[in-house]
């Protein structure tokens, strides 16, 4: 019987996971060299798995992402995190190259890549394991998290292959250890030594995960504090730097390797600088980066972020200081639209908390006003529809097409006193309406439909619109077909037939996972709401927790 009833615990997340998984990888980019940072942290991984080194011999890009460090050698200047986790991925590619006569360059690609797909899974896992832990039941929090998996930036991020998914995996999982130890009838410290270690391998990830150290211990003293639970503080805190400690070693100890000090990462670039109230519009509400856009789902959050708060007010303080720390601190950055990136990618650390209080609409379904529900159907299914068209076609093929547009209006083409270059620095469409990178993306699609069913080769993307760079990205991305790596033709990894059985077999498995999903959720059971408010101080005493 209890063999039974753990497997029944475990069924539903299984099944979102591979739901989840299926979907990503179905769906995974055909564009090797998405971005430079990304290519960067591969030869990284090349370089730590082949030859036992930190140091790139022949850096793709030898521009500011690169320094001179100890012998001098060339160092990319990331955190090693994401480079580490391609390593197994790197030597799994490397092994199917040998055994099914692959090329290695494209094999050990495609794998590291995936990386994120895999993580992006797992952040589904621990999102759904946190909706169960705040209360809502097992229906509740399946149709939660696929609407996190699949109507939000998490997807498109997870195929971008960037480092934001792995960071927001670590944050959620501390947030997760953090709540599991605090909530309300609960004092378990080795959670605290997991959140400490989930933070450390999210600064392991990228420097700047550092804000999140003191501000988990700030929100556990101050939880501590204002329960009366005064005894112990010390002792938590002493159990979360037990945790963080040896990540934040391990950083010190990669600085040291590459730059002879623990407090050099080789970053010689300005990171500070930006106007605040210019950065905060900018990620907010323009029309080329702006989160309103590319996540609308938050126009519903009013509507449940009261009930949140009602279910639990420490852990609703502690979603808005998530959701704030990344937006006031990006608003400063010089770079905060993080390009070339779908959306502003520096946020999306904040999604999973702007998009589980939504929980709370779907617990009052049937008390529910019509027209709150009308519109979150909508809004639903527009973000898949919108994720969907970001992830079939790569983004560069909107630059390609920005790039021409400068090129033929001779009036448009400068910009800020200077002609539009590749390069993050000097993108300025942010705030041109009808260059809505969501809007052109979606043409895109239309576009690439007409391409390849009807041979419209109107569409065919093959000119060098920028005179100010040696190749066009018709050279290096494909802008011409669909982004998936079942249809790629530039550098297709097996041979078509193969990758079309593999990818009717993931979504013959997605499907399948779905629908048993939905045959266990049946009945109304399974949407009983297993709601469990925090109670207030007054009370907490009383009980003596």
């Amino acid at each position: 019987m209890a063999a039974s009833t753990s497997a029944k615990r475990v069924a539903e997340p299984f099944l979102v996971f591979t739901i989840v998984l299926c979907g990503y990888l179905l769906t995974g980019s055909n564009d090797l060299r998405h971005n430079g940072d990304t290519y960067l942290r591969y030869q990284t991984t090349q370089s730590l798995v082949d030859y036992g080194r930190a140091w790139i011999a022949d850096p793709a890009w030898k521009d500011t992402r690169v320094s001179l460090g100890r012998g001098h050698h060339l160092y990319a200047f990331y955190a090693p995190g994401q480079a580490l986790m391609m390593v197994p991925l790197y030597v799994a590619g490397k092994f199917a190259a040998h055994h099914l006569n692959l090329p290695y360059d494209i094999s050990t690609l495609y794998a590291t890549r995936s990386v994120d797909l895999w993580l992006g899974a797992f952040l589904a896992l621990i999102f759904y394991a946190l909706c169960c832990a705040v209360g809502y039941s097992r229906l509740v929090s399946s149709i939660l998290t696929l609407i996190f998996a699949f109507a939000t930036v998490a997807w498109p991020d997870a195929q971008s292959a960037l480092e934001q998914t792995q960071v927001n995996l670590f944050v959620l999982l501390a947030v997760l250890a953090v709540w599991l130890c605090i909530r309300p009838g609960r004092h378990a410290r080795r959670w605290l030594v997991l959140a400490g270690a989930s933070i450390g391998a999210a600064v392991l990830t990228r420097y700047d995960a550092l804000l999140y150290v003191p501000l988990f211990v700030g929100y556990l003293l101050a939880v501590r504090w204002q329960r009366g639970e005064r005894a112990g503080i010390w002792q938590d805190v002493a159990a979360f730097t037990a945790g963080v400690s040896p990540w934040l070693a391990a950083v010190a100890a990669w600085d040291v390797l590459r730059f002879g000090s623990p407090f050099l990462t080789g970053l010689h670039e300005q990171t500070l600088g930006e106007p605040f109230l210019q950065g905060l519009a900018g990620l907010f509400i323009s029309p080329g980066k702006g989160l309103l856009w590319y996540l609308p789902l938050i126009l519903v959050l009013p509507f449940a972020a009261r009930h949140f708060y009602d279910r639990s007010p420490s852990l609703s303080a502690l979603f808005l200081i998530l959701i704030l720390l990344p937006i006031l601190f990006y608003s400063n950055v010089l770079f905060w639209h993080g390009d070339p990136a779908w959306g502003p990618r520096y946020l999306y650390t904040a999604v999973p908390y702007l998009i589980l209080p939504l929980g709370e609409i779907l617990t009052r379904w049937q008390r529910s006003r019509p027209g709150l529900k009308a519109a979150l159907i909508v809004l639903v299914l527009g973000s898949i529809g919108l994720n969907l068209a970001a992830v079939s076609v790569t983004q560069w093929r909107f630059w390609y097409r920005l790039q021409a547009t400068l090129q033929q209006h001779s009036s448009a083409a400068d910009w800020s006193g200077r002609p539009f270059h590749w390069g993050a620095q000097h993108y300025h469409y942010y705030w041109v309406p009808r260059q809505s990178p969501i809007l052109i993306q979606i043409d895109d699609v239309y576009q690439i439909a007409r391409l390849q069913l009807a041979g419209d080769r109107q569409y065919l993307l093959t000119g060098h619109p920028d005179p100010y760079t040696a190749t066009s990205p018709a050279d290096n991305y494909s802008l011409n077909t669909l982004a998936f790596w079942w249809s790629d033709t530039r550098h297709p990894l097996l041979g078509q037939r193969t990758r079309t059985v593999l990818a009717l077999l993931l979504g013959f498995v997605m499907t399948l996972a779905a629908f048993t999903l939905g045959w266990r959720l049946r009945g109304p059971q399974a949407g009983v709401e297993a709601r469990a408010p925090e109670p207030d101080l007054a009370a907490y005493r009383r009980v003596g927790t």
